[in-house]
């Protein structure tokens, strides 16, 4: 008797270990799994993917489209490892079109009948629906912020047919280098991470003009991100309330109410940008050539993080910096006429321009003085040029445009001199660069995507599955079946396939410490998710993601 009792919980243990360790005992589970993703901060051709198998063009009548469907024709979805010919036999069904993936997940037949109930239980017959009507809406997606109409800006650079492309995402990070913003603003509600300020050393980048002064850092953070279509002022380039700003302040107002800093103060706000995840740089500042922001400017580069600044209001061809430097984007001016802006610098490294405006007719955004509170003010110059071509970029890099190609430059770059309007002698000159950026041209652009995945992995590491996360950071996965598996998040930057420095990576479940920055970590310590029966399973906690700074020693 003893002898079995042993003997029983030899096997026991053996079962136990078996499954937990080597998962040679595998329950036929089938689940879902849901998550959400986020910035970490320590401080707070398809084609041939798809078969068709018949031709088929369907005819409209002003019914149908009226009532948003096709009389007598019906979408029949068809469970895994079924298809049309099922449903070929029933009588009074005519199918017209068939479509299968190849992997056999998705397939189903467009089909014509007076009794689509004929359908209804047959094995393998997952649902039948009239077959819907998409119209297009419109060229043009106009917000519906009271002030639109009087930013002229925007239609210049495409905007109302590029918002019908991209609108931005919450997993890429903007950090506005300037002299701070106000987040109590009710047009920057929610989009502003925690920033800081590098001139006062605090965790409080808010800027607070004196007496007769204007926001500088809140005007230029409202262009690139104000909230848009929510009824309420202005509108940003990027629109729905993602936090996505992280504002970095490096100016002080002196006692004459002039905004100052030195060399020091700025290199150290773009190593905390870059140390803190973001992979896009506003500089809408200028100032003489510095070896310290100059080599805080390469170790962005090296960094992949995309920088641009506004060239200068000095309406000379001399050298401004940061705008100057090879690696930053140089944005110039233009008013509503599309003429350069008198105040604008020019010259050999002028790289675009965009709209800055004039002394007639100024750039509208989100505002704040002494006097008035949160507001919205009209300001002009290159520092208004700048943030529009940051908005651009971010929402170039939300659609999965990232890094460098193989020649080393800047895709994002790229894509907008390709697209850029012309405006002056053909190709590059030294009043307009490459040309007006242009935002649906540019959304528009074919060219190398490396957008931010989910990785489902083994315990060992291995890629189960992977799926691009969406733009407001969620991410879902069916027909899961794995017992066991890790999370990873990850955004190869130089396409080299290999986690590296410059590339955004997180694993679900990693300790949460100052070391999460500047260091490769290891899918060790990542937590292992055990999933044993079927069901729909969404993450507790967030996935985080932050940048590979260098590698450890």
């Amino acid at each position: 008797m003893r002898l079995i009792k042993v003997l029983t919980l030899i096997t026991a243990l053996f079962v136990v270990l078996c499954f937990s360790l080597t998962g040679c005992i595998k329950p036929e589970v089938y689940y879902s799994l849901s998550g959400q993703v986020v910035p970490y901060f320590p401080e707070t051709s398809a084609h041939d993917s798809f078969q068709r198998t018949a031709a088929y063009t369907p005819i409209f009548s002003s019914k149908d489209i009226e009532q948003g469907f096709m009389s007598n024709q019906f979408i029949v979805l068809f469970d895994r490892g079924f298809d049309s010919t099922i449903i070929s036999g029933v009588s009074g069904v005519e199918i017209l079109d068939e479509f299968f993936s190849r992997d056999g997940s998705v397939g189903y037949a467009v089909v014509k009948t007076n009794d689509p109930s004929s359908l209804s239980g047959i094995e393998g017959v997952k649902s039948v629906e009239p077959e819907k009507i998409f119209t297009l809406q419109s060229e043009e997606s106009v917000p519906n912020d009271p002030h639109y109409p009087k930013q002229w800006n925007y239609p210049m650079i495409q905007m109302p047919q590029a918002w019908t492309i991209a609108k931005g995402a919450s997993t890429v990070v903007v950090a506005v280098i300037d002299a701070g913003t106000r987040p109590d603003h009710p047009d920057l509600s929610g989009k502003l991470l925690s920033g800081y300020d590098v001139y006062n050393d605090d965790n409080d980048p808010i800027d607070e003009p004196p007496a007769g002064k204007v926001s500088h850092g809140t005007h230029v953070t409202g262009t690139i991100a104000s909230s848009t279509d929510n009824f309420v002022g202005v509108s940003g380039m990027i629109w729905s309330s993602y936090p996505v700003l992280l504002p970095v302040k490096v100016f002080e107002y002196d006692e004459y109410g002039r905004s100052v800093t030195t060399e020091s103060i700025l290199a150290k706000g773009i190593h905390y940008a870059v140390d803190h995840g973001a992979k896009i740089i506003n500089m809408s500042l200028a100032g003489p050539d510095s070896p310290v922001v100059a080599a805080a400017v390469q170790y962005a580069s090296e960094n992949e993080v995309l920088m641009i600044s506004a060239s200068g209001n000095y309406s000379s061809s001399s050298p401004y910096y940061p705008a100057s430097y090879e690696e930053v984007i140089s944005v110039g001016a233009v008013d509503i006429t599309m003429q350069r802006a008198g105040y604008s610098n020019y010259g050999a490294s002028l790289d675009f321009v965009a709209p800055g405006g004039s002394s007639s007719v100024q750039i509208l955004s989100t505002g704040y003085s002494a006097n008035e509170g949160n507001t919205y003010s009209y300001m002009a110059g290159t520092s208004m040029a700048a943030p529009h071509v940051t908005g651009l970029a971010a929402l170039l890099m939300a659609k999965g445009y990232a890094g460098k190609d193989d020649l080393g430059e800047e895709i994002i770059r790229k894509i907008l001199r390709e697209t850029a309007l012309d405006l002056g002698e053909p190709r590059w000159d030294q009043y307009y660069g490459f040309g007006l950026v242009q935002a649906y041209d540019s959304l528009s652009y074919e060219e190398e995507r490396r957008p931010l995945l989910v990785q489902i992995l083994s315990t060992s590491g291995e890629v189960i599955r992977e799926s691009e996360v969406n733009p407001d950071g969620s991410f879902h996965f069916d027909g899961l079946t794995e017992n066991y598996i890790k999370i990873r998040v990850w955004r190869d930057f130089n396409g080299n396939e290999e986690i590296d420095k410059g590339d955004l990576i997180g694993y679900y479940g990693y300790p949460e410490s100052d070391q999460y920055f500047a260091w490769n970590p290891s899918l060790d310590y990542a937590e292992t998710l055990s999933y044993l029966s079927s069901g729909s399973y969404e993450l507790t906690n967030p996935l985080h993601f932050f940048p590979i700074i260098e590698f450890p020693e």
